[in-house]
C-alpha cells in the first residue's frame, strides 16, 4: 500500500547513498564562506544565513538566524530521468557571488516598490546543475538549476524540513479533502492548527500545505513557502516516516490527462505518470523560501516571495486595473424594494452595476449560472461601459481547460473585462501551466483574473501582474454552510499564515453581524461572525488587489456610513506596516496609499485592547475617520461607533475590541 500511495504522489523519501567529502579551496567573500564542505551565505544585516553542505550522505541545507538553527541541516536533492539524483555524491566546481541592490516597481501589491537588496551564491557542479542560495533581511531561499540539451523528466525532489526541537510550535494547514484517497486533489482551503511539530499527522494520514508558520520560544517566526513556481508541481509535505523531528517534501506526479474524469466542473486525476513534469533542461526550479522575523507581525512587511518571482512576462501592463467588486453569489441574490424578482437575471445584475456605478466599484462578478437565457451578456456589458464598472464572468477551470485562447478572444470581442476561475483544486504541473497559460492569453485580450479553488500563490502576480486574486482560503463564503467554525480566531490566524504567501480572495464585507452566540450558518441569507467593525477591518488588513463587496447592494444602501468608508479603501497600496499581532489572537496592519493612511485592526473572541505605534505616520497631527465597536457590539454585532478627531504621530493609539471585533480608521493630514 505504501508504494502504491508513493506512486501516487510521487513524494520523496529519505537519504540515498553516502558520498565522500571534497577537499575544496576556501573562498572568503562578504556574506559568503566556503569550507571543505559547507558554503554558507548571509543577508546584508549578517542575521539570516543557509548553508549548503556538500558532504556526508549529498547535498543539504541548513536555516539560521542570530547563529541559532532554526530548521536543522536537511538533505536535498533533484531526480532526473537517465540522470540520477542531482545531489548524491555533489562535485562542486566553482561558486560565484551576486550582490543585489536595486528596486522593483510593483503598481499591484502592498507595496509600490521592493527593495531587491539581497545576497546570491551560485553553487556549481559537475555534471551541469547548480544551487542557487539567496539571503536578503526578510528570510532566506533556494533552488536547484540545470543547464541539458532538450527535455528532461523530473521524477521527484527531495525538499524536506527537519526540526531542531520537536516541541517547536507550528501552525499548520492540511488538505481540506481529497479525492479517492489522493491528498494532492483539495481546495487548500482549511483552517490552520497550532501544535508541536511532533503532533503533526502521522505517516501519509494528512498533507501539509504550505505557507506553514514556525515559532520559536525566542519570538522569531520562520514561514516556509515557495516562489517562482511555473512549469513544475507544488510543493507540499507530509511524514514520509515515522520521525517527528521532520516533514518531508510531497509532489503531485503529472496525470495521465485523457483518464482524468469529469466531475462536476472540475477534472479530476485516476491515474499519474511515474514523474512529476517534462520540462526544458535548461532553466532554474522553483524557490524554496524561508521568511524570517522576530515576530509573527513583521512577518506581514515580508516581500521575498514576490522579490524572487519572474519580472513581468506580459510586457506593458498599464492597463491592469484593480479594484473592488460587486457580486451576487455570496449574498444569494437578496434585494428587497425592487420593482423584479431577483436572481440570476438582467434586471438584478442592472441593480449591482447601479450600486456599483454609485460608489465608484470598478467591477461586478456574474458567479455561477450567468449562462442562461435570462441573462443578455452583450446588454449588460454596455449598460455597465456606460456606468464605468466592468463584468468579471464566473468559469470552471473545466470548461476552460483547452480552449484558453478561444475563451478569452470570445468574451474580450464581448466586452468582459476578465474571468473568476474556479474548481482548479490541483496544484500538479498541468494545473499550474494552464495557470499560466490562461494569463498569457488573457492579458494579450487585456483581461484580468481572479483564481479560484486554488492553491497558495507563488510571487506569479509579479510574472502575471493581470492575475489580481487567489482564493485556497478558509474565506467569509464558509459560513454560509458552518456553524461550528470559529471564523474571528482563523481571520487572526490567516493574516500570519495563509496572507503571507500572496493575495486572497476572503470576500469580506457582510452587513448582517452575529455575536458569538447569535450567530446561525444560512445559505439563502448568510451573516458573520463578529462584529461589524471586523468586517470593515478586513478591507485594510487583508492583501487583495481584486477585493469582493460580498453582500446585497440593498443592505449597503441601508449602511451608508460603512459602505462610503470601504468603497474609499484602497485595494494596491504604496506602502505596508505591521502594527501588532499573535497568530488566533489579534492583528493590526498599516497601509498608505498616497498620503492617506488606513488601518485596521481584528481580534478573536475575547474581548481585548491594544495599544498601536503611530510612529509610521512621521510626524505631526493627523485627521481620523474611525469606525470602532460600539459599548453593545457583543450582544449586537451590528453596533458600532463613527468618530471624527485628530491623532498625534508618535502618540499610541489605544484601542478597544469587543469579542470577535474590529477597528479601522482613515488617516489623513
Amino acid at each position: 500500500m505504501k508504494r502504491n500511495m508513493r506512486n501516487l504522489y510521487g513524494c520523496s523519501a529519505r537519504g540515498l547513498g553516502v558520498i565522500q567529502s571534497l577537499a575544496l579551496t576556501c573562498l572568503l567573500l562578504t556574506s559568503v564562506v566556503a569550507t571543505a564542505e559547507t558554503y554558507s551565505l548571509r543577508s546584508p544585516d549578517g542575521r539570516n544565513e543557509i548553508r549548503l553542505g556538500t558532504s556526508g550522505g549529498g547535498l543539504s541545507y541548513e536555516v539560521l538566524r542570530d547563529g541559532k538553527s532554526l530548521l536543522a541541516p536537511a538533505r536535498i536533492g533533484l531526480m532526473l530521468d537517465g540522470k540520477g539524483e542531482l545531489g548524491n555524491s555533489p562535485r562542486p566546481i566553482r561558486a560565484e557571488r551576486k550582490t543585489h541592490n536595486d528596486v522593483i516597481q510593483m503598481p499591484i501589491y502592498k507595496k509600490s516598490q521592493i527593495m531587491d537588496n539581497g545576497n546570491e551564491l551560485l553553487v556549481h557542479f559537475e555534471g551541469g546543475w547548480r544551487i542557487e542560495l539567496h539571503a536578503r533581511n526578510d528570510g532566506v531561499a533556494y533552488r536547484f538549476a540545470t543547464e541539458y540539451e532538450g527535455r528532461v523528466k523530473v521524477l521527484d525532489e527531495r525538499a524536506p524540513l527537519v526540526f531542531p526541537d520537536t516541541n517547536l510550535t507550528a501552525y499548520v494547514g492540511y488538505n481540506y479533502g481529497s479525492y479517492k484517497g489522493d491528498l494532492l486533489q483539495n481546495s487548500w482551503e482549511s483552517i490552520y492548527q497550532k501544535m508541536p511539530v511532533s503532533q503533526i499527522a502521522k505517516r501519509h494520514e494528512r498533507l501539509v500545505y504550505l505557507p506553514l508558520l514556525l515559532a520559536y520560544s525566542d519570538g522569531t517566526h520562520l514561514c516556509v513557502t515557495e516562489s517562482d513556481l511555473l512549469d513544475y508541481p507544488g510543493w507540499n509535505l507530509w511524514r514520509d516516516t515515522d520521525a517527528e523531528d521532520r516533514l518531508d517534501s510531497c509532489f503531485a506526479r503529472f496525470p495521465v490527462a485523457e483518464t482524468c474524469v469529469r466531475e462536476r466542473v472540475n477534472f479530476r486525476v485516476t491515474e499519474r505518470k511515474p514523474w512529476l513534469v517534462e520540462t526544458t533542461g535548461t532553466r532554474t526550479y522553483p524557490w524554496r523560501v524561508f521568511l524570517l522575523a522576530d515576530s509573527a507581525a513583521k512577518l506581514v512587511e515580508a516581500d521575498i516571495v514576490s522579490a524572487l518571482a519572474s519580472p513581468s512576462r506580459i510586457g506593458d501592463a498599464s492597463w491592469v486595473k484593480p479594484g473592488k467588486v460587486s457580486w451576487e453569489w455570496w449574498n444569494a441574490c437578496n434585494l428587497s424594494h425592487v420593482p423584479f424578482k431577483a436572481g440570476i437575471n438582467d434586471a438584478t445584475y442592472r441593480y449591482f452595476i447601479d450600486f456599483a456605478s454609485e460608489n465608484g466599484i470598478e467591477y461586478i462578478i456574474l458567479d455561477g449560472g450567468w449562462q442562461n437565457p435570462d441573462v443578455h451578456l452583450p446588454e449588460l456589458v454596455g449598460y455597465g461601459k456606460e456606468r464605468d464598472v466592468g463584468l468579471i464572468l464566473w468559469f470552471s477551470w473545466a470548461d476552460l481547460l483547452g480552449r484558453e485562447e478561444e475563451a478569452c478572444e470570445q468574451y474580450a470581442k464581448i466586452g468582459a473585462k476578465g474571468f473568476k476561475i474556479d474548481f482548479i483544486d490541483r496544484d500538479d504541473a498541468l494545473a499550474v501551466n494552464f495557470i499560466t497559460r490562461m494569463a498569457t492569453a488573457a492579458a494579450a485580450r487585456h483581461l484580468v483574473l481572479d483564481y479560484h479553488g486554488m492553491f497558495k500563490p507563488t510571487g506569479l502576480s509579479r510574472t502575471y501582474p493581470n492575475i489580481l486574486n487567489y482564493e485556497g482560503v478558509h474565506g467569509l463564503e464558509c459560513v454560509k454552510w458552518e456553524t461550528k467554525t470559529d471564523f474571528p480566531a482563523n481571520d487572526c490566524l490567516l493574516v500570519f499564515t495563509r496572507m503571507l504567501a500572496g493575495p486572497m480572495d476572503y470576500t469580506p464585507g457582510a452587513m448582517l453581524n452575529a455575536g458569538r452566540n447569535s450567530f446561525y450558518a444560512f445559505r439563502t441569507r448568510p451573516m458573520s461572525q463578529g462584529t461589524r467593525c471586523h468586517q470593515m477591518a478586513l478591507y485594510t488588513l487583508f492583501e487583495a488587489p481584486l477585493q469582493m463587496l460580498c453582500d446585497s447592494p440593498t443592505f449597503y444602501r441601508r449602511e451608508r456610513e460603512c459602505t462610503a468608508f470601504i468603497a474609499r479603501v484602497p485595494t494596491v497600496w504604496d506602502e505596508t506596516v505591521a502594527l501588532a499581532g499573535t497568530p488566533g489572537v489579534n492583528a493590526a496592519v498599516a497601509r498608505r496609499k498616497g498620503d492617506v493612511w488606513y488601518i485596521g485592526a481584528i481580534g478573536n473572541w475575547d474581548a481585548q485592547k491594544l495599544s498601536l505605534d503611530t510612529g509610521f505616520l512621521g510626524g505631526g497631527n493627523w485627521n481620523a475617520e474611525i469606525f470602532s465597536d460600539g459599548n453593545n457590539a457583543a450582544r449586537e454585532a451590528t453596533d458600532y461607533i463613527r468618530t471624527i478627531c485628530e491623532i498625534e504621530s508618535g502618540k499610541p493609539l489605544e484601542i478597544t475590541l469587543q469579542p470577535g471585533g474590529g477597528w479601522t480608521a482613515r488617516l489623513t493630514r
